[in-house]
C-alpha cells in the first residue's frame, strides 16, 4: 500500500526536511507541500491519504479549518506539547494524532502509518498523566448515564481506544476478531454521537465516561 502524503508547513527548509525524510519510506509518497491558508485548496487538489500539519501553519485556533480538513483525510499536527485538554480539543475537532516536535523521525514514520491504516488515535505523552485529572473534573452525573448505555465490552473498548490501541491490537487485548472490534467501533460511535473513534475518545475524557468506568471497575473487583 502507498501512503499519500501531504505536509502543511510554513517553515520552507522544515517542510522540505520532512518531504525527504518521508520520501525515504518506500510505502510513503510526499504529494506535495503546503501553507495554512493553502491547505483546503491544496488537500482538495492532492487528495491525500493523510496530511501532516506544522504548527503554527493551523493550531487549535483554526478549529474549523482542521474539522474541514480531517472530515475529508486523516489528519497528524504537530504541535508543541499542550495541555490534556488542549489535545482532547484536538480530537473532538477530528484530528487522529497530536505529536510534539520532539518526536523521533521513527515514531512520525510509525504514526503516520498507523493512523493511515485507520488504527490508533495518538495524543502527546506530555498530556497523557492530566488526562484523568481532567476527567475527574468533570461531573459524575453525565458520565454515569452514559456508562448505563454502554455493555461491558464497549466498556472496554472505548478504554483501549483512549489508550491509543489500534483494532488489531485491541482485538488481540480482548481475543476477539477485529470485524468484531470494528463492529463495538461502530456501536460506540452511534451511542456517543460522534463520527470518529478521535471525537469518542475525546467525549469519553470530556464527559468523566473514562474514569466512570474506572471507578465501576474498581467497585466490581472490591465485590468480587
Amino acid at each position: 500500500m502507498n501512503i499519500r502524503v501531504l505536509v502543511c508547513c510554513e517553515d520552507a527548509i522544515l517542510g522540505a526536511g520532512l518531504r525527504v525524510l518521508l520520501d525515504q519510506q518506500p510505502d510513503i509518497t510526499v504529494v506535495g507541500n503546503t501553507t495554512g491558508a493553502e491547505s483546503a485548496a491544496a488537500a482538495a487538489k492532492e487528495a491525500p491519504d493523510v496530511l501532516v500539519i506544522v504548527s503554527p501553519a493551523l493550531t487549535m485556533e483554526h478549529k474549523r479549518e482542521l474539522a474541514a480538513l480531517s472530515a475529508d483525510t486523516k489528519v497528524i499536527l504537530i504541535a508543541k506539547a499542550e495541555n490534556a485538554a488542549r489535545s482532547v480539543e484536538a480530537l473532538r475537532v477530528g484530528v487522529q494524532a497530536v505529536l510534539t516536535p520532539g518526536t523521533s523521525a521513527d515514531e512520525l514514520i510509525h504514526v503516520l502509518r498507523t493512523v493511515s491504516a485507520g488504527g490508533a488515535i495518538v495524543m502527546p505523552k506530555e498530556a497523557r498523566p492530566s488526562l484523568h485529572h481532567l476527567s475527574d473534573q468533570v461531573a459524575s452525573v453525565p458520565s454515569a448515564s452514559l456508562v448505563s448505555t454502554l455493555t461491558p465490552r464497549e466498556s472496554e473498548v472505548i478504554v483501549l481506544l483512549a489508550q491509543g490501541k489500534s483494532n488489531a491490537e485491541i482485538a488481540e487485548k480482548l481475543s476477539v476478531s477485529t470485524a468484531t472490534v470494528r463492529s463495538h467501533v461502530h456501536h460506540l460511535l452511534r451511542k456517543l454521537g460522534v463520527g470518529t473513534r478521535a471525537q469518542a475518545v475525546a467525549v469519553a475524557y470530556e464527559s468523566g465516561l473514562i474514569s466512570a468506568i474506572g471507578r465501576n471497575s474498581g467497585a466490581a473487583e472490591q465485590t468480587d
